[in-house]
């Protein structure tokens, strides 16, 4: 299943932001589409200049942060948990991919990421912005890209056999399993999964998963950090692991996940 990028991502220092396709500084007044501040709008509302400073500033950290891909692979594993089910039928098929539309078009999940960064103090959502930026998770970030590019490649599939084949030391796997538990990536695969769990149990009577769906997540999870970080040093591993320990982030990743349902 593809695997869903959650990684933080490169942002100027200076918070530049964009909305409505012209970009701004914080440093700046904002000006956008030469209108007064004060008859900016968003989704059909008028908004001041401090709305517009916060709604660019959530809106940045939504798309630097990967995760409006979530969608994406809601849609991904609903296909891949009923593709090739004789016991769903089309209408089935229909219902399903309706109720998931109603939480989890791309639309309809950024407008809940808004209202939770949102909710966030200002100063809250400058510091994420900060810890985004520093080099050590700007660099993770481009470790995950570069995986996400190949996986369905043949190099990424050896690796896989090998990895299995031939396990790395105890101590290679305890960083690889801290990273996950300090990011959370796989808790949030295993929630937007059960999410189409849940959809699909409402529409198709006696349909179940196989037992050990969650457990194969995680190891779907664990697997794609050891080839993304392969090259990386444990040393190295290990401070991108505590990087998302950081209060502010860790506190975000934390809100993201309690609207994953």
């Amino acid at each position: 299943m593809k695997m869903l990028r959650l990684g933080c991502v490169v942002l100027t220092a200076i918070f530049t932001v964009n909305v409505q396709g012209q970009a701004i500084s914080l440093n700046d007044k904002p000006v956008i589409n030469e209108q007064p501040l004060n008859e900016q709008h968003f989704n059909g509302q008028v908004l001041s200049e401090s709305d517009v400073v916060e709604v660019a500033l959530a809106q940045q950290i939504i798309d630097h942060s990967g995760l409006l891909s979530l969608s994406q692979q809601v849609k991904y594993s609903a296909q891949q948990f009923i593709q090739g089910d004789q016991t769903i039928n089309h209408a089935q098929h229909f219902a399903i991919a309706k109720s998931l539309a109603k939480r989890w078009t791309e639309e309809a999940w950024q407008q809940r990421l808004l209202q939770r960064i949102e909710a966030m103090p200002i100063a809250q959502q400058q510091a994420i912005l900060q810890q985004l930026t520093q080099p050590l998770i700007q660099s993770a970030q481009q470790k995950e890209r570069q995986a996400i590019a190949i996986q369905h490649s043949d190099e990424y599939q050896r690796y896989m056999a090998k990895l299995r084949q031939r396990p790395p030391a105890a101590s290679r796997w305890q960083l690889i399993e801290t990273l996950d538990k300090n990011s959370g990536f796989s808790q949030m695969l295993i929630k937007a999964r059960a999410a189409v769990i849940k959809d699909i149990s409402r529409q198709v009577k006696d349909w179940q998963v196989v037992s050990s769906w969650q457990a194969d997540t995680q190891q779907e999870v664990l697997e794609f950090l050891f080839y993304a970080y392969r090259k990386t040093p444990n040393a190295e591993l290990q401070r991108i692991a505590q990087s998302f320990n950081q209060p502010e982030l860790s506190a975000f990743y934390g809100a993201v996940r309690k609207e994953i349902y």
